[in-house]
């Protein structure tokens, strides 16, 4: 096969993590030692363990237990069988007695460069939402849009898609959502509730595309490809971009949310917008400054990581914690 690439350059990430799977069926040797035979009761047995998993999870308040429970629980379900059909390596593990055991090797499975940022940024985000500074901004954007159904519309879906790419889904479901609620209510436009809310949840998937951060796919993928930050928001952002304005477009459209015409209802839903006070939320003054640093430079720095060799040396992981 002629091999059409330049000379002395090197094939590009995102076709690299891309042609994998196809790598992994044409060669049949790359693919058996990646995989593992098992006997057909086996697959078959994790497949009801997982398909458990998930209803007890659509029962979640039936059952009484939190989600976190319920997927620990099942986890270690499945490494005690795992172990006990020999599914798992092993290897020797030292115990209190310095005795080396022949045990289920668990750990060599686990990526903790994944785990470490994930932990990280849930710190980071929990910590920085109690400033008050991401409902600072929601309020802000309020006033701005004067009270207009449309220009809210469009100012709640890009800061959904903005929240959702910096922080993660659920943070940016709980300060768009609540304060969407808020302010149709105010406004008089609660039958619009509905369609605000469906098109902020489809954008804070659309905003999780966005940087290596937002999603843990993202991170995964990252991690495994050796993308880094600015490389991924870079191939990211234009499809981000189409998606966010084609779903905006969309949802004004079906959903019916027109612009205000009459001068006498843009004065008062202008009115009742400027009630609103953004510093309602801040419980510190200091502590809202500080988190408006921090959080500027957890985002330069994760822009540089590919430029700088110290940053790109250290990894997200211990750039986040």
């Amino acid at each position: 096969m002629r091999n059409n690439q330049a000379p002395g350059s090197r094939p590009s990430k995102y076709w690299i993590a891309s042609m994998l799977p196809l790598a992994l069926l044409a060669n049949p040797v790359l693919a058996s030692e990646q995989a593992h035979t098992v006997e057909p009761y086996v697959t078959w047995l994790f497949t009801g363990i997982l398909l458990s998993m998930v209803a007890c999870l659509a029962f979640e308040e039936k059952l009484h237990a939190q989600k976190s429970l319920i997927t620990g629980l099942f986890a270690l379900l499945s490494l005690l069988i795992a172990t006990a059909l020999e599914l798992l390596p092993f290897g020797p593990v030292m115990n209190v007695f310095n005795e080396s055991l022949q045990l289920p090797v668990y750990i060599p499975g686990i990526d903790w460069e994944v785990i470490a940022i994930i932990v990280g940024a849930s710190l980071f985000v929990d910590v920085t939402s109690k400033s008050g500074l991401f409902s600072y901004l929601a309020i802000r954007l309020t006033k701005a849009s004067k009270g207009d159904p449309r220009k809210l519309l469009i100012y709640y879906g890009c800061m959904t898609v903005l929240f959702s790419a910096l922080l993660n889904n659920v943070t940016a479901m709980i300060i768009i959502g609540s304060l969407t609620g808020v302010s149709l209510a105010k406004l008089n436009q609660s039958k619009l509730l509905l369609g605000f809310l469906l098109t902020e949840g489809l954008l804070t998937n659309i905003g999780g595309l966005l940087t290596l951060i937002s999603s843990v796919p993202n991170i995964i993928l990252g991690n495994l490809a050796g993308i880094t930050f600015l490389d991924f928001f870079l191939f990211a952002a234009p499809f981000v971009v189409i998606s966010t304005w084609a779903t905006l477009r969309l949802a004004a459209r079906v959903f019916q949310i027109e612009p205000l015409t009459a001068e006498a209802d843009k004065n008062r839903a202008e009115a009742l917008v400027a009630g609103f006070d953004e510093s309602e939320g801040i419980p510190s003054a200091a502590f809202f400054k500080v988190s408006i640093v921090l959080f500027a430079l957890l985002v330069l720095t994760f822009s540089l990581q590919s430029v700088l060799p110290l940053l790109r040396e250290l990894g997200l992981s211990l750039i986040h914690i």
